[in-house]
This record gives C-alpha cells, structure tokens and sequence, in this order.
C-alpha cells in the first residue's frame, strides 16, 4: 500500500538521519514531558479508498486543470489547506472531490489533537472500553454543567452522543419492546432507536435504523485542565444523513465517575 512504502521510507530516512548534540533545555522538557501521563496519541485515520486504519497516508490529488501533486496526511496539512482554499476541490471528478472533502476534515482532527498537547496529571479515560460500552453512560454526557449560568456551544464538527441518535417507536411490528439492556456498543457501532423515559434510557436495536459508527478514538487534554480526555471520531449511519465525521469529547475526574463533554476546549 502506497501508506505502507511511504512509512517505510520515512523511518529509513530518519533511522539514517545524524544526530547532533541537543541542547541542554531540550533534554530537560524531553524528561519533564516523560516524566508525566501520556497526553496524546497520535491521531488516526481511515485511508482513502482502502479505508484501512493509518497513523499516516498519502493521497494524489488535482490542484488544478492539468497538475495533481501528492500529500502526506497529516504532514504536509498545511500545504494541504492552502490548495484547497485556492481552489484546488473544483478540479478532477465526485471521487476526488471527496476525497478533498476528507483530506480537510482529517487536517482539521489532526491540528486539533496537535494544539491540545500538554502533560496531564490524571487519566482516567484511556482504558475505558469505548468500543464495546454502554451507551448510556456516553450518552448522558452533557456539554454544560447544569448549575452553569451559561453555557458554552461546542466548535463546529464536535457533537454530544445525544445529537446523533434517533428516537423511535415503543415496539415494533414483531412485539420486541426496547430496554437498557439494548443500548449497547459493540464493536464502535449502535444502530437503533432510543427513547428517554422516567425509568431511564432504552434502546431497540435495528440494523436498518440510523445510528453511528466509531472510526477513531484518540486521547489528548482538550481544555487543559489536566484531565486526560477522549475524542471520538463517529460517523452518523442512515438515510438522509451526511456521512462525514464528527468528534465527540469525553472526559471523567474519577476512574468511576460519569462522562462528561469537555468544557473550555481548544479552539481554532
């Protein structure tokens, strides 16, 4: 794969590279940062048209009527960007066109997650099975502290889980009536109904009802509070929905305690 060639020529070329001697202040942030929590990982993505799961990819695309050139995503992000706002989506067919359209929302992750890196005192979100959970644990994550006098709207493309869920029926033809116990995640994907009653939050699993799927979860401190947190790229599934993914963020101050969407994140 043409991800594959390049990551292997990438470490070669910096396996080959000379090292100079660093500066002492360098190895004194080099033993500050490693001497703290991990804050970040380092973002993930689906590759174009093989969609398989990459640190790192590299797509050729028309940036005008008779030239294409190639970049390595998130690497070469910046120079990404500025085809783009010159122009460079109008040229080649649907495919590449969105193909564009992902290269820009994958550059837009990848700068997010690099802004928000900062050592953090407590994780208490990375071995927490996002995958295969409850769905109502993610879902009452609320975006704003309901004693807050205010509250603080979420970056463009961010999402609470609630936003992506559909509320359906009581039961359908064949008697089967929701509960707790079908509001699950398995395998970063739910596709059903939901519905909210006094008791609680129920599901009924559908496979043909709209829902989402997770195609990235990555780990960074997103408001700097020194909270590890978890940012989930989803992506709505159904009918009548744009397909393109979303984040949802998700932080907790106690290994048992409830989600919550980060406030005060990073902007752009």
């Amino acid at each position: 794969m043409i991800h594959q060639l390049t990551a292997q020529r990438t470490r070669a070329t910096t396996g080959s590279r000379p090292h100079g001697r660093r500066p002492p202040i360098f190895a004194f942030l080099l033993l500050l940062i490693l001497g703290q929590p991990s804050a970040w990982s380092d973002p993930h993505f689906r590759a174009p048209y093989s969609g398989e799961r990459v640190e790192t990819y590299e797509v050729t695309l028309p940036v005008s009527a008779q030239h294409k050139e190639s970049f390595q995503i998130p690497r070469d992000c910046d120079l990404a960007h500025n085809a783009f706002r010159l122009g460079a989506d109008q040229w080649g067919g649907r495919v590449e066109r969105r193909v564009w359209d992902k290269v820009m929302q994958d550059c837009y992750y990848a700068t997010f997650l690099q802004r928000t890196r900062t050592p953090v005192a407590h994780d208490f979100v990375s071995d927490f099975d996002f995958r295969n959970s409850d769905l109502r644990e993610l879902a009452a994550a609320a975006g704003c502290d309901a004693a807050a006098d205010r509250c603080e709207s979420l970056p463009p493309g961010f999402v609470e889980l609630k936003q992506v869920l559909t509320l359906g029926p009581q039961g359908d033809d064949d008697g089967a009536q929701p509960s707790a116990e079908q509001c699950r995640v398995e395998n970063g994907v739910f596709r059903g109904w939901v519905s909210f009653e006094p008791d609680g939050m129920k599901c009924l699993l559908d496979r043909h009802a709209n829902g989402f799927r997770m195609v990235a979860i990555d780990y960074a401190d997103v408001n700097a509070d020194g909270y590890l947190d978890a940012v989930i790229r989803l992506v709505p599934l159904g009918r009548g929905l744009r397909h393109h993914p979303l984040i949802l963020p998700l932080t907790r101050t106690t290994a048992d305690g409830p989600f919550s969407v980060p406030q005060h994140l990073v902007r752009f």
